[in-house]
């Protein structure tokens, strides 16, 4: 066994518990925007604000690519979470091969239609015609790492299910490790500009999958291999079952829903914000990169969460799903508290980290205030967004998406009207808040899991 499941059930779950299972996703989750903020701060420290905006227009692109693909994550970590909490290990493996195949599957078929995504995409974000030829070039090269970040997403869904957070944690570090330095090399040293942080981007996602994929077919052999040496291969039995692709395939058509439109409201909140000058979209961009770690490290309580509902689920333990409800909110509702006062802090000292042109410094610190309050509204659309993720609740995550993405559309339209970028940032504060909302009031029905 990967860990002792009876033994692990049996804990108390205590504050202490869910911060050992938290902290390591939390770095690993931090990790995740430092690629996206090296190379934002990196483009900050070149001559003109359109290299951020160049930087910014492409990874929106890519972040509607790949992030409408995120369900690999998050419904891996429920799937592989119920299986491994019921102690059905070839079901664990089971659930990593799938999401695999098609991480592999979804991965050609994007990098096959990379141009007419390209020609959509930069269509719809109408960037001005300097920032988006930079755009372009970073993402074409980006773009032909896509089966690699696609597979990322598994690999880290599928070692948050089987609670090895620290594997995780380690190898995400790895990523960066590789990405912040080449990125400074290739960019300032080389003077390769955008396409120098786009290697370094592609280098990093390729190197990490690579060594994943080794670490996960350690644990397979150690695992699965019998009494008398030989390979246990039930878990293919357990893939070709028609009952658990049916399964699998709901969870994750549900899940693309929910977060193509996630990624579409992040999408349209550039978009708006572009429109009004390359100045409002190099502010905006350095703020949301901030806002990423706020989200990231929130998502870390939001994980656990999902790892523990999900093995409590599995184990039919009602006694320990309402302890990890409990407990993981109380935690992260101190975390969300703790960034509150940090941003507002220290505002001016994360603007000059994030970029050295007092224009673009000044028009971030006008929309600060926004960044500040966003962790207290987000925290409960995370957290409940883990509970529903753990007990593969997807369809009602779908639907209640549907609804706030609608709200979001409306307030969008009308309070950037009134209100310019203020309304923007507005408008982004009623999705999170609409989210949380529609979700609580849906979430007794996850009772019905528990026989």
């Amino acid at each position: 066994m990967i860990l002792p499941v009876k033994g692990f059930l049996d804990q108390e779950i205590s504050y202490k518990r869910v911060w050992s299972l938290a902290w390591p996703i939390i770095l690993a989750n931090i990790t995740i925007p430092l690629i996206g903020a090296t190379n934002i701060a990196v483009m900050g420290h070149l001559k003109s604000p359109k290299f951020i905006g160049g930087v910014a227009l492409s990874v929106v692109v890519l972040q509607c690519i790949y992030w409408s693909f995120a369900f690999l994550r998050k419904g891996t970590t429920g799937v592989t979470a119920q299986a491994f909490g019921a102690g059905d290990m070839p079901a664990v493996f089971a659930a990593l091969f799938r999401s695999l195949l098609i991480a592999i599957s979804l991965g050609t078929i994007v990098i096959i239609l990379q141009k007419p995504i390209s020609w959509i995409a930069f269509a719809v974000l109408n960037g001005s015609e300097e920032v988006e030829s930079l755009a372009k070039i970073y993402y074409d090269i980006r773009i032909w790492g896509s089966i690699a970040t696609m597979g990322n997403y598994v690999m880290l869904g599928w070692f948050y299910g089987i609670q090895k957070p620290k594997l995780a944690l380690s190898l995400r570090v790895a990523m960066n490790a590789l990405n912040i330095p080449l990125a400074i090399y290739l960019v300032l040293g080389l003077k390769m500009e955008v396409a120098g942080a786009a290697w370094a981007a592609f280098a990093s996602h390729i190197f990490v999958f690579v060594i994943s994929l080794i670490a996960a077919a350690v644990l397979f052999l150690k695992e699965m291999k019998t009494e008398d040496g030989k390979i246990d291969w039930a878990f293919v039995e357990i893939v070709k079952d028609k009952a658990h692709l049916f399964r699998v395939f709901k969870i994750n058509s549900d899940f693309f829903v929910r977060t193509i439109l996630v990624f579409f409201a992040f999408s349209w909140f550039t978009a708006k914000g572009a429109k009004q000058g390359d100045l409002v979209l190099a502010a905006n961009t350095v703020l949301i990169n901030l806002f990423w770690f706020i989200s990231y490290a929130l998502d870390g309580f939001s994980n656990a969460a999902e790892t523990l509902v999900g093995q409590s689920i599995g184990a039919q333990n009602k006694e320990m799903f309402d302890k990890t409800v409990k407990k993981t909110t109380v935690m992260a509702g101190y975390f969300a508290i703790a960034f509150c006062l940090v941003y507002w802090a220290f505002d001016d000292i994360l603007l000059h980290w994030m970029t050295n042109l007092p224009e673009v410094k000044n028009a971030a610190l006008d929309f600060m205030p926004w960044l500040v309050f966003m962790p207290i509204v987000g925290i409960w659309c995370f957290q409940l967004d883990g509970i529903y993720i753990g007990a593969t609740e997807t369809r009602i995550m779908r639907d209640m998406m549907i609804i706030s993405f609608a709200a979001y559309a409306l307030a969008i339209n009308l309070l950037t009207l009134f209100m310019g970028n203020h309304g923007l940032w507005l408008a982004l504060h009623i999705f999170m808040a609409v989210r949380a909302i529609t979700l609580f009031v849906h979430f007794k029905k996850i009772g019905h899991n528990f026989s």
